[in-house]
């Protein structure tokens, strides 16, 4: 049997927009074991077939990529992301169902391949990517194959999930989204982004904050999330960075490692009766044999 574990991603971290993603320590956790046929188990009821799982669809869609006869599997779900909360849900189960083929198929393709084909699946490599490799990446695109560079986060940042009881699904958020862009405010994100990687390496929170202005999605997604100014506003004062998780409706707070603040923040956070927690950056996808 086989066990996949995947983390969490923050996707865009504010100025990346379709190319930052961030893993968290928050996972999805996957078991295939051969069988005789395809079932599932764990998924919620609407997802117990091959006709609606993703994690099948992932699974098979790599097989037939790679032109091998598909091994069926019995396959086993324990869920930690919330589902359409911008936290790369259906991005792990992506990730679960690539690797996994690639392990009864007998590993023949590298993790960059199997980059390559989650990205195919995905349509852009901003979650798929931290939930590989890890850590902080930034990824593009040249010819046919994206690309990703793997940065360093400081063991010195925490990072704040702050996550409604309401989804926001990336079409919807993407519909907001202005048709073009000014050359200043594309500057604007150009030279935010490209120093977005050292500011994580160093831990320093007070450069994320000055980085954490964006003129291309955050100014109209926001408004898709009621409370967005209240918290940004707690976060503000808490000298704390502040971005929406992916295309919401998640934000993400990140701090220096200090238990009192984390305490306060969480505290003043309480009274909008959202999922809050205090997470660390994590490694990419992992496979243990059990």
């Amino acid at each position: 049997m086989l066990r996949i574990k995947v983390p969490a991603t923050s996707a865009n971290l504010c100025v990346g927009f379709d190319v930052l993603g961030l893993a968290l320590s928050l996972f999805n956790e996957f078991t295939f074991e051969k069988s005789d046929e395809f079932s599932f188990y764990g998924f919620e009821d609407e997802f117990l077939t091959i006709d609606n799982n993703l994690v099948y669809d992932s699974y098979k869609y790599t097989f037939e990529k790679i032109g091998m006869k598909l091994v069926p599997v019995r396959i086993g779900f324990k869920g930690e992301i919330p589902v359409s909360r911008g936290l790369g849900s259906s991005s792990s189960l992506i990730v679960a169902g690539v690797f996994a083929a690639n392990y009864f198929m007998g590993k023949p393709l590298t993790k960059n391949q199997l980059f390559d084909i989650t990205v195919e699946l995905e349509g852009h490599p901003d979650n798929v990517a931290p939930a590989i490799y890890g850590s902080l990446v930034a990824s593009y695109k040249y010819e046919d194959n994206y690309y990703p560079n793997i940065y360093k986060v400081s063991k010195d940042l925490d990072f704040i999930t702050v996550t409604p009881p309401f989804h926001l699904s990336t079409h919807e958020a993407r519909k907001v989204l202005p048709e073009s862009l000014s050359y200043k405010e594309i500057v604007n994100n150009t030279s935010r982004i490209v120093n977005i990687p050292r500011a994580f390496e160093l831990g320093d929170v007070n450069m994320i904050r000055r980085l954490f202005i964006d003129s291309m999605h955050e100014p109209y997604r926001s408004k898709l999330i009621p409370t967005y100014n209240e918290i940004k506003e707690i976060c503000d004062k808490a000298k704390v960075a502040f971005a929406i998780s992916g295309s919401g409706s998640t934000m993400l707070i990140i701090l220096k490692k200090d238990q009192k603040k984390a305490t306060l923040i969480k505290n003043k956070l309480k009274k909008f009766n959202y999922d809050v927690k205090l997470l660390k950056v994590s490694s990419g996808v992992k496979l243990e044999e059990i």
